[in-house]
C-alpha cells in the first residue's frame, strides 16, 4: 500500500509529514541516468533543526523502472559517431512548490532510500562548478623540455595525430572508422618530478591551445555524488573553451573499478570511474592523463589511450642540463661549482629534486654573512643528498622483500 494513503507522522515530533518532489538518486553506478523529482515525505520541524528524516515513496517501483531503462540502454547499439545518450528521469514534471532552501536540503544524491547526504550545492553553485579553475596560456615549449630523445619522439608522434587531423580524418576518411571521433588521449607515466606536467604544458603550446589543469583534489567533493558531476564539468569546460585537458594524479579516477561493492563509498568510486569512461568516449578534443601509479589503471582506460609515454628519471646528460637550467645567473656561486660533477653526484634525482636542491642550497648560503654568502659546491651536494636520502628512507624496502625495489611504473 502506498504511503500516500496513510497519514504518516514524524516519530520525533508527532506532526504529519509533508510531501515533496525533490528527491535525487543515482541508479547504482549507471551515471548516464540522472533521477530527479522523486517523491519524498519529510518532517518540517526536523528540517528546521538541520536533520533530514525524509523517506522516499514507492522506491521499489521507481527502481524497477530504472533497471528496465538501464537494460534498454545496455542492449542498444550506438554505431559510428552516435554516442550513448544521457537520460534525465523526472518523476514530477509538474514540479510541486517548495522553497529553494528546503528543496536543496531534501535533494538526495544517493541510491534508495532517497535520503539526503547533507545539503547539496545550490543552483548557483551548479552553474559555477569548478569555479576558479580556468584554462591558462601555456608557458613552456617542447624545445625547453629536458627529456631523453625516445620520450620526445614518442610525444611528437602521438601529438601529430592532432596536428594532421584534417588530412587523416577528412582527406583520408579515417573519420568513417574512428569510433572515438577526433578525441586523442595520452597517458604520461613515471616518477614524480620527471616533467609530465611541463610536457603537457608544452603540448598545449604546440597545438596553439590553452591548458585546463585538473587534479583529483579539485574533483573530489564532500558531497556524495558530486565528484562525477565535477568530472563531467571538467570535460564540458575543456570542450567549451577548446583547451587541452590535463588530469594530474590520474590514477585516482582511472583506477580499477571495485568488484565487491560493500558500502556507498565503494559505489561512489565506481560511479566516478564510469563517468570518466563515458565522458572520455564523448570527448572530441585532446586530453592527457599523468600518474606515477599507472599499474593501478583500469584496462578499460588503457584501451582508450592513443599512446603511453614513459618519463624515466633523467640520465647524467639530462641532469647536467637540468642543473644549468635551475641555477639563475643572479645566484652567487662559488668558483668550485661544477655542474658536470653535480650531474654525476645526483644520480637518481628527478628534475623536481634538482630544483628543490638549488632552493635549499640557496637557503644555506643565505644564513651566512658577507663574502661567505655564496652557494658552494658543498652546499649543492649537501642539498641534493639531503633530498635523495629523504626519498630513499620513505621508499625503503621491507627486508622481507629481498632485492625488489619500488616500481614507479
Amino acid at each position: 500500500m502506498s504511503l500516500l494513503r496513510k497519514t504518516p507522522t514524524c516519530p520525533t515530533h508527532g506532526c504529519e509529514l509533508v510531501l515533496s518532489h525533490h528527491g535525487k538518486k543515482t541508479n547504482l553506478g549507471h551515471y548516464f541516468i540522472e533521477v530527479v523529482g522523486a517523491p519524498l515525505l519529510y518532517c518540517p520541524r526536523c528540517l528546521e533543526k538541520g536533520r533530514d528524516t525524509s523517506v522516499e515513496i514507492e522506491p521499489a517501483a521507481s527502481n524497477a523502472f530504472l533497471k528496465r531503462l538501464v537494460r534498454v540502454l545496455e542492449t542498444s547499439e550506438f554505431p559510428g559517431l552516435l554516442h550513448r545518450p544521457r537520460i534525465r528521469v523526472d518523476f514530477n514534471p509538474s514540479k510541486t512548490a517548495l522553497d529553494g532552501a528546503r528543496a536543496r536540503q531534501l535533494a538526495a544524491p544517493d541510491a534508495t532510500p532517497a535520503r539526503s547526504a547533507g545539503p547539496n550545492p545550490s543552483d548557483e553553485e551548479e552553474e559555477t562548478r569548478l569555479e576558479g579553475i580556468e584554462p591558462v596560456e601555456p608557458r613552456h615549449t617542447l624545445d625547453q623540455l629536458i627529456l631523453d630523445q625516445d620520450t620526445l619522439e614518442r610525444i611528437r608522434e602521438a601529438t601529430n595525430v592532432l596536428i594532421s587531423q584534417d588530412l587523416i580524418y577528412e582527406t583520408w576518411n579515417l573519420s568513417s572508422v574512428a569510433r572515438t571521433g577526433r578525441r586523442v588521449a595520452l597517458n604520461f607515466f613515471g616518477p614524480p618530478g620527471t616533467g609530465k606536467t611541463l610536457a603537457a604544458d608544452a603540448l598545449a603550446h604546440l597545438l596553439g591551445k590553452r591548458i585546463l589543469r585538473i587534479s583529483y583534489a579539485e574533483l573530489e567533493s564532500k558531497y556524495v555524488g558530486e565528484t562525477p558531476k565535477n568530472i563531467k564539468a571538467a570535460f564540458a569546460k575543456a570542450a567549451e573553451t577548446g583547451a587541452l585537458l590535463f588530469f594530474d594524479e590520474a590514477d585516482s579516477i582511472l583506477g580499477k573499478r571495485l568488484v565487491n561493492v560493500s558500502q556507498s563509498a565503494d559505489n561512489s568510486i565506481n560511479v566516478a570511474r564510469s563517468t570518466t569512461l563515458i565522458e572520455l568516449d564523448n570527448f572530441n578534443g585532446a586530453v592527457i592523463f599523468a600518474s606515477n601509479l599507472v599499474k593501478n589503471y583500469d584496462t578499460a582506460f588503457l584501451r582508450r589511450m592513443l599512446a603511453h609515454v614513459e618519463f624515466p628519471l633523467p640520465a647524467t646528460e639530462q641532469r647536467e642540463r637540468i642543473w644549468h637550467c635551475h641555477i639563475p645567473h643572479q645566484l652567487p656561486l662559488a668558483a668550485d661549482v661544477d655542474v658536470e660533477d653535480l650531474a654525476r653526484y645526483s644520480e637518481g634525482a628527478a628534475g623536481g629534486d634538482i630544483q628543490n636542491a638549488v632552493l635549499l642550497a640557496a637557503s644555506y648560503a643565505s644564513m651566512r654573512q658577507g663574502a661567505e654568502q655564496v652557494v658552494t659546491l658543498a652546499d649543492l651536494k649537501r642539498a641534493i643528498a639531503f633530498i635523495l636520502d629523504g626519498k630513499r628512507k620513505i621508499l625503503e624496502v621491507d627486508p622481507g622483500m629481498g632485492d625488489r625495489r619500488p616500481d614507479w611504473s
